[in-house]
């Protein structure tokens, strides 16, 4: 708990220290790049903590707003995508670049592959009821990254006020901050995880808002060499702070878990996982944006779906220390074209009782230009990716892709 005590402390003095950073302004959609903003414009964003479609951000003929049924609107959704890759290096993620599958040893090795997975489809119902009228929502969302390119399911909640119940993305993420990539998989160093919780949200001010959640504890343990089982006895806890102003945004956070290994016979192994997050966007130039974030703790990982903890020599459980940092630059060449370039890197803890195949330094960066050639509804881009993997015996390899692809927006 040392260790924790400490690491949290760290968190409350760099919060204290972006917390001038001003307040939030519109920032990119996740999984993918959004539409390009007019130089000084700007996007709603998502009340309080929701995930909403794409906002429309160049000046043209504005969206239907679905259709009214009683008290409700419904606006259905979504993005028809096509992806155009090659690799020039040994990797086993075809549809995603994840350095977690650069192959090691080094081989020669290349492929090409065009899907359409990420095609994505939402359904968004809002109104307003109570004594109070407040807007009731209820969004789901699905894409077809499941197996056999079956479709699955991304988000499924509802929102009163400032309750939030269903799966979306973790409280412990920052959702103004999604890098503008056209792959994707997101860097290393950002928690991009979508989970079961039931989340409250508070607005402290009109500069700040405070979030708590208990959350569904999704973790992996690597099983010490004796009979037993896995357990994870209670959900994760998280809270997150953000502060916001015309020039940008700061956001901090931090998770609380516990896993445990029961063996057939003997007491069980408990360990402590915690993490924490510093993340923030500032404008630099006309509508350019620069950000960042770094993320720190034993058992963070599982915000990747890494391994949370592991067996040391005797046995007893050890959460998997991590650092990882992500930083990256958007520029907007005009109101239709766009270009983004991000870096990152995530390091695992030395430790001697990690087997020589355990990931010790992932690298990923991606540099991309994507054209709006119907302003709102559709663009193609093209993106260079390059990424690096060692593992704990000293041993790594590298991998490159270029990757095309062209969406179109459902209204």
């Amino acid at each position: 708990m040392d260790e924790m005590t400490r690491g949290l402390v760290c968190a409350a003095v760099l919060l204290c220290a972006i917390g001038p950073v001003s307040a939030q302004t519109s920032a990119p959609a996740e999984g993918g790049p959004a539409a390009p903003k007019a130089e000084g414009g700007g996007a709603p964003a998502a009340p309080d903590g929701a995930q909403n479609p794409p906002q429309v951000q160049v000046q043209a003929e504005p969206a239907p707003d679905g259709f009214r049924v009683g008290l409700f609107t419904f606006k259905p959704g979504g993005r028809i995508k096509l992806d155009i890759i090659k690799d020039y290096d040994a990797i086993t993620s075809e549809d995603s670049f994840d350095p977690r599958t650069i192959v090691i040893p080094e081989a020669d090795g290349g492929n090409s592959r065009l899907n359409a997975r990420e095609t994505r489809l939402f359904l968004d119902i809002r109104g307003d009821v109570g004594a109070e009228g407040k807007e009731l929502q209820m969004y789901v969302e699905g894409d077809f990254y499941g197996s056999g390119n079956a479709f699955r399911l991304r988000h499924a909640y509802g929102r009163y006020g400032g309750l939030l119940a269903g799966q979306t993305w973790t409280n412990f993420l920052d959702p103004d901050n999604f890098p503008n990539t056209i792959d994707f998989e997101s860097p290393m160093a950002f928690p991009s995880f979508r989970q079961a919780q039931v989340r409250f949200t508070a607005k402290l001010n009109a500069q700040t808002s405070w979030a708590v959640s208990v959350e569904d504890n999704n973790s992996q343990i690597e099983n010490p060499d004796v009979p037993g089982k896995a357990e994870y006895p209670s959900p994760d806890l998280t809270t997150s702070i953000r502060f916001g102003g015309a020039r940008g945004h700061g956001f901090a956070s931090v998770f609380l878990g516990k896993g445990r290994y029961r063996p057939t016979d003997g007491d069980p192994d408990n360990v402590t996982l915690w993490g924490s997050l510093l993340s923030g966007r500032l404008k630099t130039y006309k509508s350019d944006y620069v950000y960042a974030q770094f993320t720190f703790g034993d058992g963070v990982g599982r915000y990747r779906g890494g391994i949370t903890a592991v067996p040391d020599f005797s046995g007893e459980l050890k959460a998997v220390g991590l650092t990882a940092f992500m930083g990256g630059y958007e520029h907007f060449w005009s109101s239709r074209a766009t270009s983004n370039f991000v870096w990152s890197v995530a390091q695992t803890e030395d430790h001697d009782y990690y087997a020589d195949t355990f990931n010790k330094d992932l690298h990923y960066s991606a540099i991309n230009f994507i054209y709006w050639f119907v302003p709102n509804r559709a663009w193609a881009g093209v993106e260079y990716l390059y990424g690096k993997r060692e593992v704990f015996s000293g041993d790594d390899a590298s991998a490159r892709r270029l990757q095309f692809a062209v969406r179109f927006n459902l209204p």
